[in-house]
């Protein structure tokens, strides 16, 4: 049943937006679109059950599928090359080793069970989010947090008939196995298959990015990390390309961030201004684009805005009735704990160096400053972590402890995106040379003899 349950919700994803280049990259946007599903539902006072939820989605399934939108293209099967066998075994080494979490996964971390799955469960329970959320100053779960995550783990308890945990669980390791594909695409988008396997591989070796994942079962991480990697590689790619389609996904997928957590929402002001200026700069008038620079993060903000202040629920920071302050003297802690963690070898390989070196790099490779997006994109976010932790009405010591591995996380596989980009740029330019070499020598030796 569970199974059936993650697959719905891809062809949900792919009958929503046709235009998502796979299943695996439609599951995170079926699984956006189920979740505000059932807040709606709730503020419209519809009742939940298994057929009422996904009824109107089987018949848009239906409507794309006559339209000749919705099919399944099988994978052409090819034989790696033998530069992709090596990252093909690294790969299968790592996912052999880390896969077995997915059954040994408790529910055991407290922000897993208080800020997320908890949630989801008292909402399937209640059969609404109204009796939590209306009591929501007696507990401890952060009820301000955006609901992407726990109602949809809800929608998996609905389908299931019972509060399973152990199925709702694996909607962390299918987050992953988007983030992935995504990854995946982008980099082939614009490199050989050699470097997208090649670097694919390499995110699927980053020890955090696994352990949120897998050991970090219910955490939203990994799900504001598929959000963040692809609304900037699809914002990367309408700089680069001008597609009204890579458009509508960057801010998809943005919107997918903001209404999955607080540093998603951080991340699509950070978008949104990129897309815009660059609207008003390229002087474009379609208004297909402003609809979906303005429509699409509505979409992601309004119905929760609604829902909290219909229930009263506080903003983050003003939960404890003060007006929170900047700590001047916590920036340079905060941001030398910052750069500590992400140059750590141990926890993110070498992924913020070879984004460094990229941005040094970029225009060497051919790139030119569009290619910027991606790095930008990750101080914007590094910036708005630190902010927060100057801010915060916790200690920092303990702060910068719980969660600054898992915040970087989130933009650890957009950092790595940007060394691929290069990497795939030298290495597209070095193809390019190859017939040029040849060609030049056979004429030298012609004149010779």
């Amino acid at each position: 049943m569970i199974w059936i349950a993650l697959a719905l919700t891809a062809v949900v994803g792919r009958a929503l937006v046709p235009a998502c280049p796979s299943f695996l990259l439609a599951f995170p946007v079926g699984a956006a679109a189920v979740s505000l599903q059932l807040l709606l539902y709730n503020l419209a006072h519809v009742p939940w059950s298994r057929w009422t939820v996904v009824g109107p989605w089987v018949l848009l399934a239906a409507y794309q599928v006559w339209r000749g939108r919705l099919h399944w293209e099988a994978p052409k099967p090819a034989v790696p090359g033998w530069v992709e066998w090596p990252p093909l075994v690294f790969a299968a080494v790592v996912l052999f080793a880390w896969v077995p979490y997915e059954r040994l996964m408790p529910l055991n971390e407290w922000d897993a069970i208080m800020l997320w799955m908890f949630k989801g469960k008292a909402f399937y329970l209640d059969g609404s989010v109204a009796p939590y959320l209306g009591r929501a100053q007696e507990f401890l779960g952060n009820a301000a947090y955006p609901l992407l995550v726990p109602l949809y783990a809800t929608f998996l308890y609905i389908w299931m008939g019972e509060p399973a945990d152990q199925a709702a669980k694996l909607l962390s390791p299918c987050f992953f196995a988007s983030l992935l594909a995504g990854f995946y695409y982008l980099v082939r988008r614009w490199s050989s298959r050699a470097v997208a396997v090649t670097f694919t591989a390499m995110l699927l070796g980053v020890h955090m990015l696994n352990f949120v994942a897998f050991h970090y079962a219910g955490y939203a991480d990994t799900t504001v990390a598929v959000a963040v990697l692809m609304g900037a590689g699809f914002l990367y790619a309408w700089y680069r390309e001008g597609e009204f389609r890579d458009f509508g996904l960057a801010m998809g997928f943005g919107a997918i961030g903001a209404w999955t957590k607080n540093e998603g929402l951080f991340f699509l002001i950070g978008l949104g201004a990129l897309a815009g200026l660059r609207l008003l700069w390229k002087r474009v008038g379609d208004w297909r684009y402003w609809v979906a620079l303005i429509g699409l993060p509505a979409l992601a903000v309004v119905p929760w805005s609604l829902a909290r202040s219909l229930y009263g629920i506080k903003r983050p920071g003003q939960l404890s009735g003060e007006i929170l302050q900047t700590n001047v003297t916590s920036y340079w802690p905060a941001l030398r704990a910052l750069v500590e963690h992400a140059f750590a070898p141990e926890v993110f390989n070498l992924v913020f160096p070879l984004c460094l070196v990229a941005v040094v790099l970029h225009r060497r490779a051919g790139l030119d400053g569009k290619f910027l997006v991606a790095p930008i994109l990750v101080i914007w976010q590094a910036l708005g972590v630190t902010w927060v932790y100057v801010t915060g009405p916790v200690n920092l010591q303990w702060m910068i402890g719980s969660s600054l591995d898992r915040v970087l996380s989130q933009i650890a596989p957009l950092a790595l995106l940007g060394g691929a980009l290069v990497f795939g740029a030298y290495d597209g330019a070095a193809e390019a040379m190859k017939p040029v070499v040849k060609s030049k020598k056979s004429k030298r030796v012609k004149g010779l003899s």
